[in-house]
């Protein structure tokens, strides 16, 4: 392919799914944040200790949190944090992709597909068909 071809293809994709580029974008500055938390997590205590509602969370979250306190035999304690979670919880479900729902990790992965695609043809651009554009000089 020439380089003009690649060329309308960038264009393409980068004016006419620019809505595309900008959610993917997000989503992978997301990924990349929460990541780096996670990594840092027990280096302080304030994601573990820190509480976020259930009723500003899917409900899922509530159920998870009554069927664990459940298994735990612990119904009746912790009555102050009864319709909260830690934070960690929620920020390994943004990073995982669980925060999405039940198919949130295809979401994911066609956001991993997006990357490698735009990765390879970048650097195809970049070094092979500058390079022979070069040439033809």
């Amino acid at each position: 392919m020439s380089y003009k071809t690649w060329r309308l293809v960038h264009k393409y994709s980068f004016s006419n799914l620019r809505w595309v580029v900008g959610i993917t974008s997000i989503v992978f500055f997301l990924i990349t944040l929460t990541g780096i938390i996670l990594i840092h997590e027990h280096d302080t205590n304030f994601f573990s200790q820190t509480r976020v509602p259930t009723s500003i969370l899917p409900d899922r979250y509530q159920q998870k949190l009554d069927n664990m306190r459940k298994a735990q035999g612990v119904t009746q304690q912790f009555s102050n944090d009864r319709d909260s979670v830690p934070l960690s919880w929620v920020i390994y479900d943004i990073h995982s992709g669980e925060i999405f729902g039940k198919y949130g990790w295809v979401y994911y992965d066609l956001l991993s597909v997006a990357l490698l695609v735009y990765s390879v043809t970048g650097f195809y651009m970049f070094f092979y068909l500058t390079k022979k554009k070069k040439g033809k000089k």
